[in-house]
């Protein structure tokens, strides 16, 4: 995202650097810390469905974080390794709790990013900004099925029922829930 936004050069947009862990913190805690107020300004988040997420966070923590022995077996159930918890087991809700997650919240798909981009997000650019594109390459992972686990059914409900909120919100997103 930061990199798509600091190639355009646009007046008026404030880019976190790749380097600040500020940018994964709520609005609220970025407002506690800076004195900045997000004010009357639109807000957006990005989506991605829970089962690719919790695979993703685990696959993150284990190549980045120095975790490469992190047990599966609690993500089955749809929790988290937090490490900002303290190094405990977290239902992936914590998230969407963490940071506030309501009706004024505009999600942008990851599936679908250029799409939400162009239709809820370059409205408000400045006028003449160009049209955004396929993400940047190195954002696309193939599809590789031979390294990504895979959840069974009773996985699903697990993963469901640990995490509503999550749910609720991927129905309302995708037009679809977790497979009950």
């Amino acid at each position: 995202m930061n990199r798509l936004f600091r190639d355009r050069q646009l007046p008026g947009v404030k880019i976190d650097s790749d380097a600040t862990s500020a940018k994964h913190d709520s609005i609220a805690v970025r407002e506690a810390k800076s004195g900045w107020q997000v004010g009357n300004r639109r807000c957006f988040i990005t989506a991605r469905r829970l089962e690719a997420w919790l695979i993703s966070d685990w696959q993150h923590k284990q190549r980045q974080m120095s975790l490469p022995d992190l047990d599966f077996s609690p993500v089955r159930s749809g929790l988290f390794y937090s490490l900002r918890l303290g190094g405990t087991w977290v239902a992936a809700d914590w998230w969407l709790h963490y940071f506030a997650l309501d009706q004024q919240m505009n999600a942008l798909r990851l599936e679908a990013l250029h799409d939400d981009l162009n239709r809820l997000l370059l409205p408000l650019l400045p006028e003449g900004t160009a049209p955004f594109e396929s993400p940047p390459r190195e954002n696309v992972r193939p599809a590789n099925q031979n390294d990504k686990p895979i959840f069974s059914p009773a996985d699903l409900k697990r993963i469901a029922a640990a995490n509503p909120r999550w749910n609720a919100w991927q129905q309302q997103v995708y037009d679809e829930g977790i497979a009950p």
